[in-house]
């Protein structure tokens, strides 16, 4: 029996053309294919169980495939489902092949299920209408659209550095793209059925063409590396040691925009506040849509750019919801600026408000085995205690993955000692705009630079949001007794802030 087919490519439309190609015209197996949708009608012929096995990979990993890892170590993980895979495939009559974008990113998992020897082929379609299909299918904007195709784009370069690799160029004319699929099905020696084939390709069903012609470096480089030799020879994956890493990097290792994830965070929220709780669920700029109602909620998609803006859009759109719910919010920022995301929704939230949010996994094995590393956030003890500090009781952590858990928290009732610290916050955004038009008025009758408009508007802005704040607080007994007794220390403030004054005056 012939080594199986291994398909590669950056995205589905042109590795699935081949694929159907070598199907319905060579007669190579594939297992139980997914079935066509609107947006692919002649089909993905992708093995339903092989995609699902690689999504498990990639989710034990804190990844998916849009954002592959550059190594990683299989013995690390479970392959469990992979394993039935190669099991079943095994099973199946005369040359298999597997079609699946995220395998060039899987290979040493197959090799270390003991399929060593393969036979791999590459597509390759041009990078703007690559990138233009993932804009439009999956809601994904454009500059992270274009690292994740240079990303595949490099990983099949690497691939072709190491051995002969033949690419076929897609889409191309009916005749031209026919042609280097009949070359390449002589080349892995398989039968071809012409009436076949052109009863299968349909020229018209090719989407998403971009009118942009631009390329780029690695699809230039790709094309000069592809190699067509008179037979595609078997390769033993265990010596095709990949180790890319993405030359643009990926916008983020959480895979914020994959809607998936979210849901598997819907399905452990329950809030208890109210019998039709208000929810607000963030997202992150650029993640894809997902679901946008749930059962027994009220609630609202609130699209910021970093949690420091959370409490503003709420304010923003008149919000007070009972619970909130964030996927991937805290990656990459510091504690101090976890701690002020706590301490705005505790100001911006209902009084006995929920809050559900992610955090990774510190013994997530798959996690902690692949390069580059995942996340870059304070693991969960620390996310909690600046939780407690900020007055959110951690009530349960829930493990979504092997990469990442659920934790849920409720706010705490504040004495009127922690609260004091609260409304500092806002009353120094309120003296930080005064600062700032005082300064304005000084270089004005000095007759030096200013400055900028865009930085006087922000400090404007960030003062009306700390005023909105506080008209929200100033009802409660508790912040009135903290500005009372507050108010017999002022003569004591403004004494020391005239007696630094003077001094720094002084020659």
């Amino acid at each position: 029996m012939s080594e199986p087919i291994f398909i590669l490519g950056c995205h589905r439309s042109g590795t699935s053309v081949v694929a159907g190609l070598l199907h319905t015209a060579c007669g190579v197996s594939m297992g139980e294919l997914m079935p066509p949708t609107e947006d692919n009608p002649m089909g993905y012929f992708e093995a339903l169980g092989v995609v699902d096995a690689h999504r498990d990979l990639l989710a034990q990993m804190e990844r998916d495939w849009t954002c592959p890892p550059a190594t990683f170590k299989p013995g690390q993980l479970d392959l469990t489902a992979l394993a039935e895979q190669v099991d079943i495939h095994k099973q199946l009559p005369g040359v298999w092949a597997m079609k699946d974008p995220r395998s060039m990113f899987l290979l040493p998992a197959w090799s270390h299920l003991g399929l060593d020897r393969v036979r791999l082929v590459a597509v390759a379609r041009p990078p703007a209408d690559t990138i233009r299909s993932i804009e439009k299918r999956d809601y994904i904007r454009q500059d992270r659209a274009e690292a994740i195709v240079d990303t595949y784009l490099g990983r099949l370069v690497e691939i072709a550095e190491k051995i002969p690799l033949p690419v076929i160029r897609f889409p191309g004319t009916g005749d031209s793209f026919l042609t280097q699929v009949r070359d390449v099905a002589a080349a892995l020696d398989l039968p071809w059925d012409e009436g076949a084939a052109q009863e299968f390709f349909d020229e018209t069903l090719v989407r998403n063409r971009s009118k942009l012609l631009d390329t780029s470096p690695t699809y230039d480089l790709l094309l000069e590396k592809a190699r067509l030799p008179r037979n595609v020879p078997a390769i033993n994956l265990r010596s095709l040691r990949l180790s890319s890493d993405p030359e643009i990097p990926l916008e983020t290792h959480l895979v914020v925009l994959y809607a998936r994830h979210r849901n598997q965070m819907w399905e452990v929220a329950h809030f208890s506040t109210d019998a039709e709780p208000e929810v607000a669920e963030i997202l992150l700029d650029g993640a894809r849509p997902g679901g946008a109602s749930r059962p027994g909620i009220r609630l609202h998609q609130v699209e910021v750019t970093t949690p420091l803006a959370v409490a503003a859009a709420f304010m923003k759109n008149g919000l007070r919801p009972h619970g909130v719910v964030a996927h991937g919010l805290l990656a990459e920022h510091s504690p101090s600026e976890i701690e002020y995301f706590f301490r705005s929704l505790y100001m911006t939230t209902d009084p006995l408000a929920e809050l559900l949010f992610d955090v990774p996994d510190p013994q997530g094995v798959g996690l902690l085995s692949s390069t580059p590393p995942p996340v870059d956030v304070p693991m969960p003890d620390r996310v909690q205690e600046i939780a407690t500090q900020t007055g959110w009781d951690h009530i349960s952590t829930t493990r979504l993955s092997p990469g990442r858990s659920a934790m849920f928290l409720r706010k705490r009732i504040l004495t009127d000692t922690e609260l004091i610290p609260v409304v500092s916050d806002v009353i120094a955004s309120l003296h930080r705009v005064h600062v700032l038009e005082n300064r304005l008025a000084t270089t004005l009758a000095g007759g030096v630079d200013v400055p900028s408009s865009a930085a006087l508007e922000s400090e404007r802005r960030r003062a009306d949001e700390a005023e909105l704040a506080l008209n929200r607080l100033q009802n409660r007994r508790s912040v009135k007794l903290a500005l009372a007794l507050s108010r017999p220390f002022r003569p004591l403030f403004r004494a020391v802030r005239s007696w630094k004054k003077k001094r720094s005056s002084e020659p």
